[in-house]
């Protein structure tokens, strides 16, 4: 699984927050994804992303609705790997459908 892109269309905008999407993808990769008030340890998923700008931050650093219109893609990343390799797409990756 890791290091294996696949691209999947996700609609943010049936979603009505993090918590929501999180349960979705989580649901859709049979994983678990920690929703950004947990406690991590290195061998959770979290759910990263990049913005307009190029830069992958974590899925919950922003309000829900400056999220929707900065995401570009989705990542689900092993805690343990969003450290200096941050730029770098290591997992599933998702990209947003804007319908």
């Amino acid at each position: 699984m890791e290091g294996i892109p696949i691209g999947r269309k996700v609609n943010l905008f049936a979603h009505d927050g993090y918590d929501a999407l999180i349960t979705s993808l989580s649901l859709m990769f049979k994983i678990t994804i920690l929703c950004p008030d947990q406690v991590y340890s290195e061998k959770n998923y979290v759910l990263t992303y990049e913005d307009q700008e190029g830069d992958w931050m974590l899925v919950g650093d922003v309000p829900w609705e400056i999220f929707l219109t900065s995401v570009k893609k989705l990542m689900i990343t092993r805690v343990d790997r969003c450290g200096s390799s941050w730029n770098t797409p290591r997992e599933k990756v998702a990209t947003k459908d804007r319908r």
